[in-house]
Formats: structure tokens, C-alpha cells, sequence
């Protein structure tokens, strides 16, 4: 398992990048919406996160044929919080070190 995990981190690290950018296109999208205004926008990216992530992993799973289990569910739930901490977060983080270091 750390093998697999360490021959394709790469690919892990694109596929999470990849997630965190379409989240922040969603909530981008959508955060003006009248019923999601009321809403904490840090709430409302961990909850689309969730659903993204979660939506990625069986849409993998049936794209490969791969049998899905529940605790592959539950470990797309875990790691939507990785990706919604990515997608709140990362952007700021991005732009403060561009900022600091553009001189």
C-alpha cells in the first residue's frame, strides 16, 4: 500500500489540486445564491467538498469497475476535509507568499 501510495503521490497531489480548484469554482459560482448568502462560506465549501469528493470516489469506482465499499465512502469524507482546507485556505496562503516575495 505505501508503495502504490508513494509511486503515484503525484498524481494523488494533481487529483486533490484538481478537487480544491473545482470546489473553489462552485462556491465561487454559487455563493451569492439567496439561500446560500445566510450560510458561513467556510461551512458551505466543507459541505461541497464533501459532496464533490464524495461523487469523485463513485464515479471512480465505476469508471474502474472497482467494487465500492463503505469505508471507501467514509475515507472520501475524511479526505473531503483535506480538500475543503485546501480550498479554503490555499488561494490566501498563495497569494500572501506571491505578495511577500514579488519584489
Amino acid at each position: 500500500m505505501l508503495e502504490y501510495l508513494a509511486q503515484n503521490a503525484v498524481v494523488i497531489m494533481g487529483i486533490m489540486g484538481f478537487l480544491a480548484f473545482v470546489i473553489n469554482i462552485i462556491v465561487e459560482m454559487t455563493k451569492e445564491l439567496p439561500v446560500i448568502k445566510k450560510m458561513p462560506t467556510k461551512a458551505y465549501v466543507l459541505l461541497i467538498s464533501i459532496a464533490v469528493c464524495v461523487l469523485a470516489m463513485i464515479i471512480y469506482a465505476a469508471v474502474t469497475s472497482m467494487q465500492l465499499y463503505w469505508y471507501y465512502v467514509v475515507l472520501a469524507v475524511f479526505g473531503a476535509f483535506i480538500i475543503g482546507y485546501l480550498a479554503i485556505y490555499g488561494w490566501d496562503t498563495l497569494k500572501e507568499l506571491y505578495d511577500r516575495y514579488k519584489k
